[in-house]
């Protein structure tokens, strides 16, 4: 498999066409068909294309690649999913007024960074932690 990197930090093209197919819920088998030109019936070609589909998911830059690929997308969606949640908060049907409430407290704790699900432990009046005197 070996480094697919030809300059140091940077993807090949069929690397980023790899990363977009796999945005667009492309399967491995798929996309091996697609990019690499496998054939399907190809069992030994289609293991290798999986094996290096594999190997590049591992591979850092593409890591750092694809989630560019969601942030882009999370980006230019949100603001539209929140203004259409907020629209449905004054919705005369109560399930779907709840239901926007909730997705929009849901998805406020990406941004705020308060997460309820966290537990805080306060421990007083116990033993004094560290090291002992000699």
């Amino acid at each position: 498999m070996g480094n697919y990197n030809i300059r140091k930090g940077m993807l090949q093209g069929w690397q980023i066409n790899v990363a977009e197919m796999m945005f667009q819920g492309m399967s491995d088998e798929q996309i091996c068909i697609e990019q690499f030109r496998i054939d399907p019936e190809d069992k030994k070609k289609m293991s290798s294309g999986k094996r290096k589909l594999t190997m590049l998911r591992r591979d850092e830059k593409f890591q750092e690649y694809y989630k560019s690929i969601i942030t882009e997308w999370t980006v230019h969606h949100v603001g539209k999913a929140l203004t259409k949640l907020a629209n449905q908060i004054d919705d005369k049907n109560g399930w779907l007024a709840n239901k926007a409430c909730n997705d929009i407290l849901n998805q406020s704790k990406n941004f705020t960074g308060v997460d309820d699900s966290s537990v805080v432990v306060k421990i007083e009046g116990g033993i004094e932690l560290g090291t002992p005197e000699e």
